[in-house]
């Protein structure tokens, strides 16, 4: 097999990539959902036979990892390669094959050419609802069951013919019928279109090249890895953090842990010591933990490519059967993302003395609103929102202020103007929450500050991490202030932390307040004076 010439590479792996962007761009356009087309809630790939990455388009670094996993599984499940057809499209949503929650539906196709399986375009999006016991999926479920209609994998297109059975059984599971459904299509027009470029790309170059072109990208991406792990000084690192709970066994601290050891251009992650599967919803599916961690690798080794199947070769990741980072049945998974988020984030703690000018402080955590409203005839609308918030500062730099966690990446906040046109909502106030970011030589990001004024009465629902555990300073910086929300009713004004169904009225206020980030340094001689708050502030997290 004879590598192609410098030139060729390069316009194949940019065709590639432009391939992926294509899906993208026909996902969030047939989207039927804020969640995909305003937030892009989504990720895109195209994978070769062995479902290995070679092309990702932008979207949640949280789902970017594991795309091609989850293809592998679901392969396996429906009997090997061979058991693939031209024209199949598949669905699932299982949290535990995929990693994700069960609102994230990954969409795949087999590419064929003549009758050689050559590669499988992929997609994954967060659907509106999935008949779970809450409108949404809810914040409190305590069982894979609660959390709604759970697939893996099933065809959704057979030999390019709809299977009407399964979109039957959709509709009759969802309490948003036409979103559901023209998202899961959505999903589908965006794999069709990737298995239709990468033919093409196929059919122009033929088969022995395509393979050269993409053997020759992962030997690249996996030699860059290899030489940003040689900078790292040999050694191992740990670090550890909490949840602050799981959400029913309120103020029960859910810890993880994280060692780190770098050896000569391979690096290898033990999460032993992380605490067991929990009865709330923070439970994290495997393959979504080993994503988490490659991303915060990925974060700090740096790269000058999109990863791909070759990019983390040279890393190996074990998971602690039974632990709440490997989520097996029947452990609820809805509020994955917070784990993930603090994985993360301590992956980067643990190597903050080993690669200083790329490790930051802590940062903000996950913080998930919803408002539901039903009328008269019972339909649901559903206001589901990731909200921003402060970034740690680094070495030379302060946090990034109002700023989506490391998890969602691509993801936006809804505009004001779309919320006040499609829900009965008033924005009374957006904007930076001063006195949350953390004090140090660089400060940390701010948070946020957002206030809604309801117009119908609505149930609310709410998470919140780092309450507690607040965004951590790094080398004498001081800790961001934590998170908290503010409802104003009748009755008066109370701050909550978590909520879930609460009832509230037409007239009332709710308000977000997200955490700021950690700051970096001791704060002699601060950089700015915009932010950078004494500590009682930042570790009380209420504004003064």
């Amino acid at each position: 097999m004879t590598t192609p010439d410098p030139a060729t590479l390069e316009i194949i792996r940019n065709r590639l990539l432009a391939a992926a962007e294509d899906m993208r761009v026909t996902l969030v356009r047939s989207a039927y959902t804020p969640t995909i087309y305003e937030s892009e809630d989504c990720a895109i790939g195209l994978l070769d036979r062995n479902a290995e990455v070679i092309a990702l388009s932008t979207g949640l670094p949280i789902f970017l990892g594991n795309l091609g996993q989850a293809v592998v599984e679901s392969v396996k499940v429906r009997g090997g390669a061979q058991a693939m057809r031209p024209g199949d499209v598949y669905l699932l949503n299982d949290a535990y094959l995929q990693g994700a929650h069960m609102q994230d539906c990954t969409s795949f196709a087999p590419i064929f050419f003549g009758d050689d399986l050559i590669g499988y375009a992929v997609a994954r999006a967060h659907m509106v609802d999935l008949g779970s016991s809450e409108p949404g999926g809810g914040m409190a479920a305590t069982s894979i069951f609660d959390e709604g209609l759970r697939l893996g994998p099933v065809r959704i297109f057979e030999g390019d013919r709809p299977c009407d059975d399964i979109f039957d059984v959709l509709r009759h599971n969802t309490r948003s019928q036409d979103e559901l459904v023209g998202d899961v299509l959505a999903m589908a027009a965006a794999v069709r279109a990737g298995a239709s470029r990468l033919t093409e790309i196929v059919e122009r170059w033929g088969m022995e090249v395509f393979d050269a072109a993409c053997a020759a990208i992962f030997e690249y991406s996996e030699q860059e890895t290899r030489a940003a792990i040689r900078a790292v000084p040999d050694g191992t690192y740990t670090a550890t953090g909490a949840m602050d709970d799981d959400g029913i066994d309120v103020g029960v601290p859910v810890v993880i842990n994280v060692s780190v050891t770098v050896a000569g251009d391979q690096v290898s992650v033990d999460l032993a010591g992380t605490g067991p599967m929990v009865r709330g919803a923070i439970n994290c599916g495997v393959a979504q933990t080993v994503s988490s961690v490659r991303v915060a690798l990925r974060l700090l080794l740096g790269g000058t490519r999109p990863p791909d199947g070759g990019t983390f070769r040279p890393v190996s990741v074990s998971v602690p059967r039974g632990s709440f980072l490997y989520a097996e049945e029947p452990a609820a998974c809805g509020n994955y993302a917070a784990s993930a988020v603090l994985l993360m984030d301590l992956v980067m703690r643990a190597l903050a003395d080993a690669v200083p000018d790329r490790a930051c402080a802590g940062q903000y955590g996950d913080t998930i609103s919803e408002l539901v409203w039903t009328d008269a005839a019972g339909k649901h609308l559903m206001l589901g929102e990731a909200h921003a918030g402060g970034w740690g500062a680094g070495e030379g730099y302060t946090g990034a202020d109002a700023t989506i966690d490391l998890t969602n990446g691509q993801f936006r906040n809804f505009s004001v103007e779309l919320l006040e046109s499609r829900y009965p909502v008033v924005v009374e106030e957006y904007g930076y929450r001063e006195g949350s970011a953390g004090a140090g030589r660089f400060r940390g990001g701010r948070g946020i500050v957002r206030r809604y004024r309801l117009e119908e009465p609505a149930l609310f629902y709410l998470w919140m991490d780092r309450v507690h555990t607040p965004p951590w300073g790094l080398h004498g910086g001081h800790d961001g202030a934590t998170a908290f929300a503010r409802l104003r009713t009748a009755d008066g004004v109370e701050d909550v932390l978590k909520c879930e169904g609460r009832q509230l009225s037409a007239g009332d206020e709710v308000t977000i307040y997200t955490a700021g980030g950690g700051g970096y340094g001791t704060p002699v001689d601060a950089e700015g004076g915009d932010g950078s708050v004494p500590r009682e502030v930042a570790t009380t997290g209420r504004a003064r």
